[in-house]
């Protein structure tokens, strides 16, 4: 079960929460990947509510209006940096116990990351780069795919 709180638009304090539960590991790539889309449509909405309701109050209008909102929904993306920092660290302490096959890995971190899959490829790949995890899904500009093997990097 894993679940996101969905604050009012103009207020510090909750509107609503969006709950799911599922034992699919589709399931939880859906709902990240829609968690994701919701929380950055909804940050600009409230940044964009919030200036409403000042230049309302205000009786001016702000010309920079709509900016705010841009900066509210790179938030979000600040926010999936720190937690991808976070799966890295917890991915390493995983794949010291034995290697796992990436859909094993992806499952692993969603569940308690706010992350997408793509995310975890990302790690994967900066893994690799940095020489912590063997590249076993080929070379280029190519990813992790679910029947990859994802290991330490041995030295």
């Amino acid at each position: 079960m894993i679940s996101t709180r969905i604050d009012k638009a103009t207020a510090e304090r909750p509107y609503f929460f969006i709950a799911y539960g599922t034992k699919s590991s589709d399931g939880l790539k859906t709902f990240r990947q829609i968690e994701y889309d919701a929380l950055r449509k909804h940050a600009k909405n409230r940044a964009n509510a919030m200036e409403q309701k000042r230049e309302q109050r205000l009786n001016t209008v702000d010309m920079f209006a709509g900016h705010q909102a841009s900066v509210q929904e790179a938030t979000i993306d600040e926010i999936v940096s720190e937690q991808k920092s976070l799966a890295s660290t917890r991915l390493m302490e995983v794949l010291s116990q034995g290697p796992l096959k990436f859909s094993r890995v992806v499952a692993g971190l969603l569940q308690p990351f706010m992350l997408r899959e793509t995310n975890v490829k990302d790690i994967c790949v900066d893994l690799a780069k940095t020489d912590k995890i063997e590249n076993t899904w080929g070379s280029g500009n190519r990813k992790p795919a679910d029947e990859n093997i994802i290991k330490l990097k041995v030295s």
